[in-house]
């Protein structure tokens, strides 16, 4: 089994510095698959991935075998959607769509307390999490790798600034050519992307099953992550 971890644009590793569409990004993703010889393939994604993750099968069509989505967002562009999200994600994404320019010295500001103490900012996100989640943040490495990507995630204020607002416009991107198998799992707590997005955008997919995970928000969701890579490899239960 091979398992392909492509940054986005400007995020991580990537060296990307310009803006590219969500169907340019997808597109991009399916050039490197292409290029290692798969030729079927599944899709899991979480939060931000989601329209990249449709736009990317709509692209691949046949070829994907199934699409997994953890804690799916909405379409942010849509009137009325972002009612749904709650906490300091929602004025993030009020700010992208009504003031932009203020959210560059924002995420600059940030960054820098980010990169003077890393765990405290992995801290300040974890003491609102509710238990679940926190017991999951008791284990060494998953603390590690909260605090690296927590650190990361706004490593690159300007592709961030860039993300959030690529994601409260409309995604350009016809749903009803999602041909390959959906399905949803979403933490009951979660309050940057509750249940209710995941069933609105499994609504528009055709009934795609949901499945709520009962008192957790995110990091709970470890326990779910088996069937959701079954699902995507189309392996059954």
């Amino acid at each position: 089994m091979v398992l392909l971890v492509p940054d986005r644009p400007g995020f991580g590793g990537s060296t990307a510095v310009r803006s590219r569409s969500i169907r340019d990004v997808a597109g991009d993703v399916l050039a490197v698959v292409r290029s290692i010889e798969v030729r079927r393939f599944g899709i899991v994604a979480q939060s931000g991935g989601t329209p990249y993750a449709l736009a990317l099968a709509v692209a691949a069509q046949d070829a994907v075998t199934g699409v997994a989505f953890v804690g799916a967002i909405s379409p942010l562009g849509e009137r009325g959607a972002l009612q749904d999200v709650r906490g300091s994600m929602r004025t993030l994404f009020i700010l992208g769509r009504r003031a932009p320019w203020l959210l560059t010295p924002l995420f600059r500001t940030v960054a820098r307390k980010t990169r003077k103490d890393p765990e405290a900012a992995a801290r300040a996100y974890a003491k609102d999490l509710p238990e679940t989640d926190r017991a999951v943040l008791e284990d060494a490495t998953m603390w590690a790798i909260h605090a690296t990507t927590s650190a990361e995630a706004v490593s690159s204020p300007d592709a961030f600034v860039r993300e959030a607002r690529m994601l409260g416009r409309p995604w350009g991107i016809d749903l009803a050519r999602v041909t390959a198998p959906a399905a949803f799992w979403v933490g009951e707590l979660d309050p940057t992307h509750p249940p209710v997005m995941s069933r609105r955008m499994a609504e528009r997919l055709g009934g795609a099953p949901v499945t709520v995970v009962p008192g957790v928000a995110t990091f709970g969701m470890l326990r779910v992550y088996a069937a959701v890579l079954r699902h995507a490899a189309a392996l059954g239960a």
